[in-house]
Parts: C-alpha cells; structure tokens; sequence
C-alpha cells in the first residue's frame, strides 16, 4: 500500500518562526546582520558593563580592561557577516572575550606591568569605595580587611592554571551555567566541574592565613 505524505505548513517553521525562538540577543545580532545598527547598540549597552568586568579580573586595571571591551565588541562587530546563531550568543560573546583577554596576558610586556599592579591595585568597576572616616558607613577594620582579602583573591586567582581560572570567573563572577561554561571553553561540563572544584581549593589554601576558619 503506497504511503501519501501530506505537507502541513503547521509543521515546517519559516525563518521568521525560528528567529522567534532564540534568545533576544541572538535576535538582536541577526537584525544587525541584517543592517540594523540600533540593534548592535542595544547589544553593546547590555554587555558591555559585564564584559568590562570579565577583563578586569584577568588584567587587574580599569582602563586596560575598558579597552579590552572596545576591542571585543569591535571583534562582534566585524563578525556579523559570518555570524550564525549555532548556541547562545553570550556563549560566542565569551568566546571572543576570552581569546582576547588570553592574548592580552600572555604577551610578554605584560608581565612587568602586571607586577606594578600588585603595589598599587586599581579598584574593581564593580566593587564599590568607602570613606574611612564616615562611621556611618562601614566599620574602618573591618572594610581594610574586607579590601586585604579581595586583593588576596585578585592575586590568588593570578596563580592558578589558567584554564581553572578561566572557569572560575566565569561561573564565579559572570555567574554562567556549568554547561554555558562548558560551551564556551569547549570542554564537556564534567570538566568544568574539576576545573572549578581544584580552582576553590587552590583558592582556598593561597587564602588561609588571611582566612585561618577555613
């Protein structure tokens, strides 16, 4: 007995139908593709604080990692031509930003200024400054070790491997998924897992003697 295949419309998704379905940036890069620039600058104010942040924890200065920012988002940029949505576009954004701020930290002039760095940190974008003198405020002791601990931290995470560094803070501080982290530096989520189980405990013992509880 022959068969008859009877084509449906409700079955076949059309290309409107399937931009629907993806995350709203994936959509907002496609429209850029497309020659929306409006959508290239919404993508841009949405990023670009987090991107900021993401560089500052490898290059430990605002201004570097700012410019670090400029270059990724220009890097998204000059992509939209070949870009195609195959995974979250925060995936391919991360990708981009870890291959550029890898770059950064391992050319060779970077180094020597990294060590200035450790004399005299730059403040975090996202951390916030207090005056010691208003009482009101946060209590003198406890904000200066508070500060003592996260340039331990900053430092800490300087000495570990690289690869546990970079899952680290992006499950730490981007606070992506483990399988977005697995995306994104292409390695399956149980060795994400290692990764961010051995960074803690690397962590963990370069901060014992500011944090002798643990």
């Amino acid at each position: 007995m022959e068969t008859t295949l009877v084509y449906s419309p409700l079955i076949q998704m059309t290309e409107e139908t399937r931009n629907e379905a993806l995350d709203p940036d994936a959509r907002l890069m496609l429209r850029f593709k497309d020659g929306d620039t409006e959508a290239f600058e919404r993508l841009f104010m949405r990023h670009m604080h987090p991107i900021v942040n993401f560089a500052y924890r490898f290059v430990r200065n605002r201004e570097v990692a700012e410019e670090l920012a400029q270059e990724i988002f220009l890097k998204v940029h000059d992509a939209a031509g070949s870009y195609r949505v195959q995974a979250k576009f925060t995936t391919w954004l991360y990708r981009i930003a870890t291959n550029v701020c890898l770059n950064e930290v391992r050319r060779p002039h970077f180094r020597n200024a990294h060590q200035s760095l450790d004399a005299n940190p730059r403040e975090t974008p996202d951390e916030v400054s207090f005056d010691l003198e208003d009482k009101g405020a946060v209590d003198a002791e406890k904000l200066l070790e508070r500060q003592a601990i996260a340039q331990a931290l900053r430092q800490a995470l300087d000495q570990i491997p690289e690869k546990q560094r970079i899952a680290f803070i992006l499950s730490k501080y981007q606070e992506l998924s483990y399988v977005e982290v697995a995306d994104i530096m292409k390695i399956s989520e149980k060795a994400v897992k290692s990764l961010i189980h051995r960074a803690k405990g690397a962590l963990v013992e370069r901060l014992k003697p500011l944090l002798p509880e643990l």
